[in-house]
This record gives structure tokens, C-alpha cells and sequence, in this order.
């Protein structure tokens, strides 16, 4: 029991470290830092555990019923993170009557990365669909000069959408009110939440939107490159954390 207990010190040690080294340091990705410190508190539990004798019931049905939790948490986990990459897709095929994409942050007035991504794979997505309206979602933030929404009908115009097929939803501060208000702006225009409406948002995030999201929803998936897989793994397993909070409270 002592190997073990070592052992268990020295990841709770080294994840630890890292943990701080990306809560710190590499703070686009703390979320997964923050995980990791609270792996290495269960490790260091489940250390002391290991110091009562081996034979003592107490200590024998503390560690089964830790392990079983971690079990348990880590099967839910897996179970929520399958449905976020079955959402990360872009359906094709499936007609719809308008699209929403979802805002995300600017600087000032140009569109973050996230954002630009977000755009990219909605504009591809129009190309296709010629007469069908765009809804751009998103209000004014901190230390953005323009709305999420003006800041994505510039870009769209910029590279020939015309203006008339643009709505501009600007009050929105976070998804449930993106699709909300935007499906509101949509059934003005005649166009019914059941007819199918296309919603472009990061490939991760586009599960989380299915829950707020009335009528029937296509997924239009927008992927960040490749050179930044570990931000991209960081936001998956986040995305399957914010899933749990949504379906729990």
C-alpha cells in the first residue's frame, strides 16, 4: 500500500504543477488547469486512505465507495462528452428556412477567433442557400466597440451577402437568449421555428444550443484549426462540464 500511496503523491504533485501552469500561465486553457487540481485533491484522498491498515473495514469501504463515485462521475462524464461530439457536425442535407449564428467575442471591431470561425462555416453554409435569411446574434460587450451581431453583418457584407437578407439581433448576452430572441425576430418574418432553422456555432458548443433551442435545429459546425487542438480539447471537456450544470439545475 505504500507504492501506492507514493504514487498517488507523486501525480497529485504533477498535476498539481501543470494545473497551475495553465490557471496561471496558459489561461486560455485554465478550465482543464482547474480539473486537474481537483485531481490531484482526489489523488491525495484517496492516498490517505491508504495509510489505515489494509485490513480495516472502515478504511476498505471508504476507498470502495470513493472509487465507485470517481467511477461513476468519470461513466457520466463520457456519456455527456459523446453527446457533444455527436452534435459537431454540419448537416447538409436537411432543408431549412433561415440560419442564426451565434455571436462570440470582438476586438473592437473585428471578430475574435472563435467568432471568425463561427462566421466562416456560416458563410460556406449560405453560399449554398441563396434566398434564406441570416440572423446574427450577439449585444455589445466589455471592451467591444461594436455589437457580436454588427460586428458579423459587416463581415458577411464585406464579402457579398446582401444586406437584405441580414437580421441583426442585438441584445442577446448568452445562448438561451441568442436563440430566444433571434427565433422572435425570425417568426416576424413569417419563418416557423418547425420549418428547421440552421444554427452556426462553435462544433463544441452547438449541444448546449440544442437545449435552448425551440423547433427543429440543424447543426452547422464551426472548427478552430488545427494548431490549436489543445484549446480545442480544453473547450470539449468544458462543454460537457457546462452540459451537466444545464441538465442538474
Amino acid at each position: 500500500m505504500k507504492k501506492i500511496e507514493g504514487i498517488c503523491y507523486f501525480l497529485a504533485l504533477f498535476s498539481l504543477l501543470l494545473g497551475a501552469l495553465m490557471l496561471f500561465v496558459f489561461t486560455a486553457v485554465r478550465f482543464t488547469g482547474f480539473l486537474l487540481w481537483c485531481a490531484s485533491a482526489a489523488l491525495v484522498i484517496f492516498a490517505l486512505l491508504t495509510r489505515w491498515k489494509e485490513n480495516h473495514r472502515l478504511a476498505l469501504w471508504l476507498r470502495r465507495v470513493f472509487l465507485i463515485l470517481l467511477a461513476a462521475g468519470f461513466a457520466f462524464f463520457l456519456v455527456l462528452e459523446a453527446w457533444v461530439v455527436s452534435w459537431a457536425r454540419t448537416d447538409w442535407e436537411t432543408p431549412v428556412a433561415a440560419v442564426i449564428v451565434l455571436g462570440a467575442g470582438v476586438n473592437g471591431t473585428e471578430p475574435s477567433l472563435s467568432l471568425r470561425t463561427r462566421l466562416d462555416a456560416a458563410f460556406d453554409y449560405v453560399q449554398h442557400r441563396p434566398d434564406i435569411p441570416i440572423v446574427v446574434s450577439g449585444s455589445q460587450g466589455p471592451n467591444e466597440e461594436i455589437s457580436e451581431a454588427r460586428c458579423m453583418a459587416d463581415w458577411l457584407m464585406e464579402r457579398g451577402i446582401e444586406p437584405g437578407r441580414i437580421v441583426l439581433e442585438e441584445q442577446a448576452d448568452n445562448t438561451r437568449e441568442n436563440l430566444r430572441y433571434s427565433l422572435e425576430l425570425l417568426a416576424e418574418r413569417g419563418v416557423d421555428a418547425g420549418d428547421g432553422i440552421a444554427v452556426a456555432s462553435s462544433d463544441y458548443h452547438l449541444a448546449r444550443a440544442s437545449l435552448y433551442m425551440e423547433g427543429n435545429m440543424v447543426p452547422v459546425a464551426a472548427r478552430m484549426p488545427e494548431k490549436y487542438w489543445l484549446l480545442t480539447v480544453n473547450y470539449y471537456v468544458r462543454e460537457a462540464f457546462g452540459a451537466a450544470a444545464e441538465l442538474v439545475f
